[in-house]
């Protein structure tokens, strides 16, 4: 009887344990703020500092509706704004936004402003904008090794620009002509096909610098030409790209989705290399009909 008592008191002591230990990690994991979310929190920072007003709902509410009003940012900006700033006051200033009736009503206000006639042009939303793919890889194959790999690569994988910066050596099957890539948006990995000809790229760039299994594809490249494996910022590689090409990650992947669209394949298949989860998302925002299509039966 006693034996059992103390066996009952021990498994219930554990649990205690347990589940503090589990309230504690997921309190910090809701805690954590995006990084993605610092740019739009330092600029509202910034605008309660030139307001002279804290940091609470009020001044959000204020910014908000001057980046509405005033400076007339496109919707889907005012909502990533939004997201930042209450997460910022969620998790500084304990905010529970569940329980701001007043400002979740002037945020729905600030949403039917964005629905009237005169706003149509700030919902549009306009995605990068594809390039003939030809074109494109001529322009890649004139490269140095290390820029025509990265550039190759992410054409072929129309990988994201989260994606590639996160990439390691490790990651890829030259002799299976796949890599494995982490998809921020879904939380999970995918496979994606390689060309040959990317596939002797890589391996040529590997080579040239001694990459190893866990140094990082993209990484930084100093002048001089010392590698260092490090997860290079979405904001650097964009960088990165526009120098090279001119263009844009998005740029890329699109001009992917086109081709392989304009020669035949079908959603599904597209989706399966692009990491595409909604069939309708690929169709509105990257299978818009293209000039040249048009063009055909003028």
């Amino acid at each position: 009887m006693s034996s059992t008592g103390d066996i009952i008191r021990l498994e219930t002591a554990d649990n205690r344990v347990r589940h503090t230990k589990r309230k504690v990690h997921v309190e910090q994991k809701n805690n954590e703020i995006p990084k993605q979310y610092a740019g739009d929190i330092r600029r509202f920072l910034d605008y309660c500092v030139k307001s002279d007003q804290p940091d609470g709902t009020e001044a959000m509410l204020d910014y908000l509706y001057g980046s509405l009003m005033e400076q007339k940012v496109k919707k889907t900006t005012w909502e990533r704004r939004l997201a930042a700033i209450k997460k910022h006051l969620a998790v500084l200033h304990r905010i529970d936004f569940k329980k701001e009736t007043e400002v979740t009503s002037e945020l729905s206000a600030m949403r039917r402003i964005y629905s009237e006639e005169g706003n149509a042009h700030l919902i549009r939303v306009q995605g990068k904008s594809s390039v003939d793919k030809a074109e494109l890889l001529e322009m890649i194959f004139k490269l140095p090794s290390r820029e025509k790999a990265i550039c190759l690569v992410n054409l072929i994988t129309a990988n994201r620009p989260n994606e590639m910066v996160r990439m390691k050596i490790k990651d890829f099957n030259l002799e299976g002509r796949t890599v494995d890539v982490y998809l921020m948006k879904q939380k999970k990995w995918h496979t994606k096909r390689l060309t040959l000809e990317t596939g002797k790229v890589v391996k040529k760039y590997i080579k040239e610098y001694q990459l190893k299994p866990e140094d990082y594809f993209v990484g930084r490249v100093y002048r001089g030409g010392r590698y260092e494996s490090v997860e290079m910022t979405e904001t650097g590689y964009w960088k990165s790209l526009q120098r090279w090409t001119g263009l844009t990650g998005y740029n890329f992947r699109k001009s992917q989705v086109v081709a392989m669209h304009e020669a035949g394949a079908d959603l599904s298949t597209i989706a399966k290399q692009t990491g595409h989860k909604s069939l309708e998302t690929l169709v509105e925002h990257y299978l818009t009909v293209s000039d040249s299509t048009v063009d055909k039966y003028l």
